[in-house]
């Protein structure tokens, strides 16, 4: 986990932290004043501490619901439910304290919502002319398409609520980095890398997936599989037009090489006869 990431993490949990002790303080111990200077606070944190620098032309994830509908869910359970299960345990006894203990469970599902909303605040990846940037929980790396050992693209679907766990999760391991837009069906660019690591994008998200397609290929490397050969042609006509050089066309079957031949024999024959 990057620097930004622990920064989001610290935005969330510092207030949250701050927003029960207000509230469970307020019961047992704390005066009023003191429980509002504990919200204030709170809300000062969460208000001023920096939003993660994005760069310029990044492609971000979709986050549906948006991150602050989440960070209010998060906030919600936890300001509500951890409180009630500290007051419980403290001033009941039997199974009221045991039921009182059980709301803790409930209570950090506010966690896996903070995790979600910072995994899509710190997240994003930029293309190159010659490789991307992956940035996962701000943590980046930088893969050359010359370090790539296969491309391809490869329809993704899974139902509503798998679409979305593995477009808000993200990575399904240490390894295998996920940015999708959250739909039920989409085109993905699947990206290998020599050592085993895997970069999954969905294709709707870039905005000139196009000249993506054209770096790939100027670099020597060969297109995704998945792309048709007419699709194939016109990308490397149009990388002619952009940078020149020699392009590489399909050449005639063998069948119109020895005609060619055939006809030109012919012709020296007849001129020959002249």
């Amino acid at each position: 986990m990057g620097k930004t990431a622990k920064l989001e993490f610290i935005r969330r949990l510092v207030p949250l932290s701050l927003a029960v002790l207000a509230v469970v303080g307020g019961y047992f111990f704390m005066s009023l004043l003191s429980s509002l200077l504990c919200l204030v606070a709170a809300a000062g944190i969460y208000a001023a501490l920096p939003r993660p620098n994005v760069p310029s032309g990044a492609i971000r994830p979709v986050s549906r619901p948006p991150m602050i509908i989440l960070d209010l869910i998060g906030f919600t359970l936890g300001i509500l439910l951890f409180p009630l299960a500290f007051i419980g345990m403290g001033v009941a006894t039997g199974g009221l304290a045991l039921l009182a203990l059980f709301c803790l469970v409930p209570a950090a599902a506010s966690l896996v919502f903070f995790t979600v909303a910072v995994r899509q605040e710190t997240s994003w990846v930029r293309f190159f002319a010659n490789g991307f940037e992956f940035t996962q929980f701000g943590l980046r790396v930088r893969v050359l398409f010359e370090e790539l050992s296969r491309m391809e693209i490869r329809l993704w679907e899974a139902p509503g609520l798998a679409a979305w766990f593995q477009a808000t999760i993200g990575s399904s391991g240490m390894r295998s980095a996920v940015l999708l837009n959250g739909e039920e069906s989409t085109k993905t660019l699947v990206f290998r890398r020599r050592d085993g690591a895997r970069f999954t994008i969905s294709s709707e998200l870039v905005p000139d997936l196009q000249r993506i397609l054209i770096d790939i290929d100027r670099a020597g490397m060969d297109l995704p599989e998945g792309i048709s050969e007419l699709q194939r042609r016109k990308i490397r006509q149009r990388r002619e037009r952009m940078y020149g050089g020699e392009l590489d066309l399909p050449q005639p079957p063998e069948e119109k090489k020895v005609a060619r031949i055939a006809a030109l024999i012919e012709h020296a024959r007849r001129t020959a006869g002249q």
